[in-house]
């Protein structure tokens, strides 16, 4: 709960009441390896702050293939926004890469949440502005960007998630094969 309120209290202040009033409807969930956090075709009714662990974000292809949209480590959110706020079936599925920990603020909380914290709304306005940025820069990349500097961009952005997580999924994320990322490797 303590980098959570680092977190927000370092977009906007939150008073002692605000702080209790957080604590009071967050609710930590443990996830094993390979549990969903929100399957495909449901809605999302949950924000997750990911306190330890790392998720993937999947999507599917008209064939069927999964392809990763993105990973959510230590740190950050996981949410389906269009799904969250728009009450709609998920288009993604978030699924935990290895054992994890999250604080999960459910609908009716947010909703509390957002009613009587006076900076929460402009706080998650924040991080929704910076999460979509952040998204739309990864898409262009990986549209533009050849196979080795995706991937020399990702080690960058994401040393322990490189490290942590399968050869596979990083492949899969990068849209390239096992075998291209293992002779990117080795071209250090």
């Amino acid at each position: 709960m303590n980098n959570l309120t680092k977190l927000f209290k370092s977009i906007l202040p939150l008073s002692g009441a605000d702080e209790l009033l957080l604590e009071e409807h967050l609710k930590p969930e443990c996830f094993s390896k390979k549990e969903s956090y929100n399957e495909l075709g449901r809605v999302c009714t949950k924000l997750g702050f990911v306190e330890e662990g790392i998720f993937k974000v999947s999507s599917f292809k008209v064939d069927g293939s999964e392809y990763i949209k993105y990973f959510v480590d230590s740190g950050h959110f996981l949410i389906d926004l269009d799904s969250f706020f728009h009450k709609s079936p998920s288009t993604e599925s978030i699924v935990a890469l290895m054992d994890s920990k999250v604080l999960t603020i459910n609908s009716r909380s947010y909703r509390i949440l957002e009613d009587n914290i006076e900076n929460f709304p402009k706080i998650i306005y924040h991080l929704k502005e910076k999460a979509l940025i952040a998204k739309f820069s990864l898409k262009n990349e990986m549209l533009v960007d050849d196979a080795v500097t995706r991937y020399h961009k990702f080690v960058k952005r994401h040393p322990a998630i490189n490290q942590k997580v399968s050869q596979r999924h990083i492949a899969m994320h990068l849209g390239i094969s096992e075998y291209t990322l293992s002779r990117i490797r080795a071209q250090k």
